[in-house]
C-alpha cells in the first residue's frame, strides 16, 4: 500500500502551541478511537505511564471530554468512521479549551499529503501505527 510504512512506528515532531504541565496524577490524556481494542490498549499504556486516560469512541464522546474534562493531550485516530479525525481536531481547536490541548494525529499511512492534512487541521504531532507484513 502506498505511504504505509513498513515497520515501527513514524514520528513527526510539528510546532507545539504550549508546553504541557503535570500534576501528581500526570497529565489527563484523551484517546479517541473507534476500534474498542485499539483504544483500551493506548488507554492501559497511558496509564501505566502515570498518566490518567479518558477514552473516547466517536467524535461526539470527544468534545463532551475536551469541555469537560480539559484534557492537556488528544490522541486521534484520523480514520474515525462518524467524523474524520482531522475534523474532529478543527472542531476542538474551535473550542474555548481546545487552543491549549497538543493533538496528536494516529494514522496507519506516512506519505506527505497525510501529514500536511493533519497539520493544517490542527494537530501538532503525527504518529503512523505500526502495520503487519503481508508474508
Amino acid at each position: 500500500m502506498p505511504g504505509a510504512p513498513s515497520d515501527g512506528y513514524t514520528f513527526k515532531r510539528m510546532p507545539a502551541p504550549t508546553a504541557i504541565s503535570s500534576g501528581p496524577q500526570g497529565i489527563r490524556v484523551l484517546v479517541v478511537e473507534d476500534d474498542d481494542d485499539s483504544r483500551d490498549m493506548l488507554s492501559e499504556l497511558v496509564s501505566m505511564l502515570g498518566h490518567s486516560a479518558l477514552g473516547a469512541a466517536n467524535a461526539t464522546e470527544a468534545l463532551r471530554h475536551i469541555d469537560e474534562s480539559a484534557p492537556q493531550v488528544a490522541l486521534i485516530d484520523i480514520g474515525l468512521p462518524d467524523v474524520d479525525g482531522c475534523e474532529v481536531a478543527r472542531m476542538i481547536r474551535a473550542r474555548p479549551r481546545g487552543a491549549d490541548v497538543r493533538l496528536v494525529a494516529l494514522t496507519g499511512y506516512s506519505d506527505e499529503r497525510t501529514r500536511e492534512t493533519a497539520a493544517g487541521a490542527g494537530f501538532d504531532d503525527f504518529v503512523v501505527n505500526p502495520r503487519r507484513r503481508r508474508r
